[in-house]
């Protein structure tokens, strides 16, 4: 009952429609159906042209995952297993909302928020990754993306889990097992990354 209790609570927190909510009351639109259709901090920005808004929602999203991962911390009670669930179900909420018929963001804040609260150096990796990605093999986000999110997890395995110990917010004592997570939470964020990447190559969907 408890791995449901945690999957159910951080789902939850991850439908919370966090860019809708904020850019229809600042300004009256709906972001599902403007711009790239990206419930996201970025498309925020875009569509209603204020950096606030941006920044508001790229908060908000963080705080999402924040607020998933140390509540499944507290339930779960140093039981990894069950930690996952928290932390995989917030971004999968987020991605694939069911109050909004599957539609969702592409979880990068809202994993960041979920992973940094546990120990900053799985940010940090990411950020290495998103950074050479972008500035040494070519300036696009999207691809960027794309990079750092198959580079982040070779980064975090390759990094000494002394150094995960030595950084740590909240104590997690399987790191390995945190790595598989995160691992696989970015490979939940990549799925939302291939429908931009194909229209950066000039691949239409059917």
């Amino acid at each position: 009952m408890l791995i449901l209790l945690i999957l159910v609570i951080s789902y939850l927190i991850g439908t919370i429609p966090s860019s809708f909510i904020i850019v229809k009351i600042f300004d009256k639109k709906n972001i599902f159906e403007s711009g790239t259709g990206n419930p996201g901090a970025m498309n925020s920005y875009e569509v209603t042209g204020r950096k606030s808004i941006g920044f508001l929602v790229l908060i908000a999203d963080l705080l999402k995952g924040i607020l998933a991962a140390y509540i499944s911390f507290l339930l779960a009670k140093n039981d990894i297993k069950l930690l996952m669930v928290g932390l995989i179900w917030v971004v999968i909420g987020h991605n694939y909302n069911i109050f909004f018929s599957g539609k969702g963001g592409r979880g990068l804040a809202t994993a960041a928020g979920t992973f940094g609260i546990l120990n900053p150096m799985f940010v940090v990796s990411w950020l290495i990754s998103w950074l050479l990605g972008y500035f040494v093999i070519q300036k696009n986000v999207h691809i960027a993306n794309a990079i750092a999110l198959l580079g982040g997890p070779i980064l975090v395995f390759s990094t000494p889990s002394e150094l995960f110990q030595i950084t740590e917010i909240l104590h997690v004592s399987q790191i390995f097992t945190l790595k598989i997570a995160y691992t696989i939470v970015c490979f939940i964020i990549l799925l939302r990354h291939i429908k931009p990447l194909k229209e950066l190559a000039g691949i239409k969907e059917k």
